[in-house]
């Protein structure tokens, strides 16, 4: 993907907050092929519509958001999740379907988008998640996996069918700091091959794992204001 394609695009964009999000302000901003989007909460405003907004989930009550030059709501249902196939995300709040195994719930969008073979599908899961740190893919249903492997779980679930744009929302809650580090190492290595990413940070340690570059936009939430925030 050139490294000029803008991937994500808030257009004058007001993201209409869902129960329990924060309210944000109008704002414009691009994300290109390469860049990494950071922004910094605080508490009492960690829950945010941005990544709702961005999968076109969430309408926006005014302006556009747009996914590789497609406004979402000028999108027809079927082109839609043939757009959010092309997005991994780590939900802020726990994003597991309680009655299938992990496992399933890792491979499902790549059995329901996907034409692959359920062994391949299943053998990257497996490779993903010793690449976060773990023996392989926890077993059995997630209530009855210790969250800190959880959470590692849906890093995996993340990059399954290697995604254009990953949207990560808090994802070092609960998890020891080398392995926020490996990734950030993943991150990179997404917006290498000309992926983006967008990073909710309400954890120093995640800040700190992503480092500094060229290719990563700050932001901070100061009130409703997502503001430029310089290191």
């Amino acid at each position: 993907m050139p490294e000029s394609e803008v991937i994500l695009d808030f257009d004058r964009a007001l993201p209409a907050p869902l129960p329990g999000q924060t309210p944000m302000e109008e704002f414009t901003l691009q994300l290109r092929a390469g860049e990494i989007l950071l922004v910094r909460v605080e508490p009492g405003n960690e829950q945010l519509p941005l990544a709702d907004a961005a999968l076109g989930l969430a309408p926006p009550a005014r302006g556009r958001v747009l996914f590789l030059g497609t406004d979402w709501q000028a999108a027809a249902p079927d082109a839609a999740l043939r757009m959010r196939a092309r997005i991994g995300r780590v939900f802020d709040r726990s994003g597991w379907i309680s009655n299938l195994d992990v496992i399933e719930n890792i491979t499902l969008a790549q059995r329901h988008h996907t034409r692959r073979p359920i062994a391949e599908i299943e053998e990257e899961a497996q490779q993903l998640a010793r690449q976060f740190g773990l023996a392989g893919v926890p077993p059995g249903r997630p209530a009855g996996v210790p969250h800190r492997d959880l959470r590692r779980a849906e890093w995996a679930r993340a990059w399954m069918g290697r995604p254009d744009l990953v949207c990560l929302e808090r994802p070092g809650q609960g998890v020891a700091n080398e392995h926020i580090a490996g990734l950030a190492a993943a991150v990179r290595q997404l917006c290498a091959r000309g992926g983006a990413a967008l990073w909710i940070a309400g954890d120093a340690r995640e800040i700190e794992a992503v480092g500094a570059g060229a290719n990563i936009r700050r932001r901070a939430m100061r009130g409703p204001a997502l503001s430029e925030e310089n290191l």
